[in-house]
């Protein structure tokens, strides 16, 4: 059977590239209901876009982080991740890309999805 992406949580936004130490936009968000399920997003970047970041899961009700990629390259544009990172618990969650192993600092968040016990 082939994967489908869940059309509901597509995301394309006006990237925020004017911010003077960042620059990192998340321009396209799918979730993949697979076994287990996992994201792809894309992102995009400029000159002054810090050269790595961290992808993070949050739990959007208790504000718990869970570090979904450690790395990734501004360069590569896209990435995605699986949700192997998560307790075996549903809930709400966003992708947050933030700086290098520093979730307290933010450069841009998907908008909130479901992941259910059946996704792992």
């Amino acid at each position: 059977m082939a994967q489908v992406a869940d059309p509901a949580h597509t995301v394309r936004q006006v990237a925020d590239l004017d911010r003077r130490n960042d620059g990192i936009a998340l321009i396209e968000f799918h979730v993949v209901r697979a076994h287990p399920t996992y994201i792809k997003y894309r992102w995009s970047s400029h000159r002054r876009s810090p050269k790595k970041f961290t992808a993070w899961f949050r739990n959007v009700q208790t504000q718990e982080h869970y570090k979904a990629e450690q790395t990734v390259w501004t360069s590569d544009g896209h990435d995605f991740s699986r949700i192997s990172s998560l307790p075996r618990r549903s809930g709400e969650y966003q992708l947050v890309l933030t700086e290098y192993n520093n979730y307290s600092n933010d450069y841009a968040h998907s908008s909130n999805f479901w992941i259910r016990l059946s996704d792992f």
